[in-house]
């Protein structure tokens, strides 16, 4: 048995730049097909992906047997009881190619984060603020930092919450890391309305036409802020009967100037970059931010180890090694990313839209309750274990094929990101929920429906409030 891990072992570290060069792959074709409409690069990418598929047999769970099974199944019915043409299946095999080459690239800020001392940096200011600070601290900082580090913040944050409760009573201990890990739960959710790097805005941006990325930011902000008072007070009113503890009083946090100034220095390189690109290519917004991140990928190594005679022949071994040792890690991720892509994309064209918009009543209905159902909707799909991308692109391409929209593209993928976000609060299924529960030992429903239920039933009470003050109670 001992002889048949270690054999496992060995075969993975031998499959890991495999499967690493077919990632490169994948988002080298990716990047090249879109920028040139070329279709042997949308091919080789496809063949890439599968290659990814292919080598990451290891990661494969009940999760991901679930999802590909639900690709064969739904590609048989299309194929054999609909008769659906190649350029359906082509379309949704693309969206499920251009979500896995999006978070590849992403990756690659992500996987520089974590060797950043300004992240770490920061992450320890976060943790170490006042009790009358800390809520917010821990969720606005959350919020802000899953621009470049996405789920990677959560990897930074728990164990600092966990280490910094170390030395309190164990009561005292629970309650703060309770409260800690509630606010970077609800931080990291809400991010995802209005962060230019998360996944559901970039997904839903290239599947509806006429969506103004500023205002939606714009938007996310006003939902963010919102509800991030709301749960300061949901937090205050939980725990209001809660004593002072008697302990020593912590050393007042410094704020680590030098590290703030350095993180934002790569965001702004970040979004510099990824104007520029846009403007020049005549491509999206999308376009301009994938091809910016390797490149400031690289100038964030050499930054980092600029004391120590790096050179740019230095960050590019450190690229390559980010490549070929780290991204592979990524692969599960991966897997259930592309399958809810094409699952999400292939079961919209199978519905007709114009079709269920009529019986539904879209066009006929206020605008703010289709704003409202669009978000909520998410929810009771979360608990069956459909992952929150699969539904925004569904609806996405649901929305995106209707000949006129019953509401205004913004604030449609403003709902749909919405909705994600209450779907991390609420499901036990969601990925963040379930990193969560593997690096503090909470349960999955207690970190949602324990922790989360009252401020999800908050929150979904605050958007349908300002879905009816956004469209004027039409």
């Amino acid at each position: 048995m001992f002889w048949g891990r270690e054999f496992v072992r060995e075969v993975s570290e031998i499959i890991k730049p495999i499967t690493g060069l077919f990632m490169l792959a994948v988002m080298v074709f990716m990047l090249l097909a879109r920028a040139t409409d070329i279709s042997i690069f949308s091919l080789i990418s496809y063949c890439a992906a599968g290659g990814v598929f292919l080598c990451s047999w290891r990661f494969v769970g009940l999760r991901e047997v679930y999802l590909l099974a639900l690709c064969s199944g739904l590609t048989f019915v299309a194929l054999f009881g609909l008769n659906m043409p190649w350029s359906v299946f082509e379309a949704a095999i693309s969206q499920a190619v251009f979500l896995m080459g999006f978070l590849l690239l992403l990756a690659l800020l992500h996987e520089t984060a974590v060797t950043s001392p300004a992240v770490t940096a920061c992450g320890q200011y976060l943790t170490r603020q006042a009790p009358a600070r800390r809520y917010f601290a821990v969720f606005g900082g959350t919020n802000f930092m899953s621009i470049l580090f996405n789920l990677g913040i959560i990897s930074l944050l728990t164990p600092l919450i966990k280490k910094g409760v170390e030395t309190e009573q164990p009561d005292i201990a629970a309650i703060r890391e309770q409260r800690q890990l509630t606010a970077m739960l609800r931080g990291f959710s809400w991010g995802v309305v209005w962060s230019p790097t998360a996944i559901a805005p970039l997904a839903v941006l290239e599947l509806i036409d006429g969506i103004s990325r500023e205002l939606w930011t714009v938007y996310g902000l006003i939902c963010a802020a919102v509800i991030c008072l709301v749960g300061w007070v949901e937090d205050r009113w939980r725990f209001r009967h809660l004593r002072r503890s008697s302990a020593r009083p912590r050393q007042q946090a410094i704020l680590p100037l030098p590290a703030l100034i350095g993180f934002l220095s790569v965001l702004i390189l970040l979004f510099s970059l990824t104007v520029l690109i846009s403007s020049l290519s005549g491509d999206s917004f999308v376009f301009g931010l994938l091809v910016s991140c390797p490149m400031v990928m690289l100038v964030w190594l050499w930054g980092q180890n600029r004391h120590t005679d790096s050179t740019p022949a230095t960050a590019v071994r450190l690229a390559k090694n980010i490549c070929l040792h780290q991204l592979p890690n990524n692969a599960k991720i991966m897997l259930a990313l592309a399958s809810s892509g094409y699952i999400g994309r292939l079961s919209a064209e199978m519905v007709p839209a114009e079709d269920l918009a009529t019986m539904l009543g879209l066009m006929s209905m206020p605008d703010y309750v289709v704003l409202i159902c669009l978000a909520v909707i998410m929810m009771p799909f979360s608990w069956l274990g459909v992952s929150p991308i699969m539904m925004a692109v569904f609806f996405g391409t649901l929305l995106g094929s209707l000949p006129v929209l019953p509401v205004d593209p913004t604030l449609a993928a403003l709902a749909i990101s919405s909705g994600w976000a209450l779907s991390m609060t609420t499901s036990p299924f969601a990925t963040v929920v379930l990193m969560m529960s593997s690096m503090n030992g909470k349960r999955p429903l207690q970190l949602t429906l324990g922790w989360n239920f009252t401020f999800s039933a908050l929150a979904t009470l605050c958007l349908c409030v300002i879905f009816f003050v956004l469209t004027g109670g039409r």
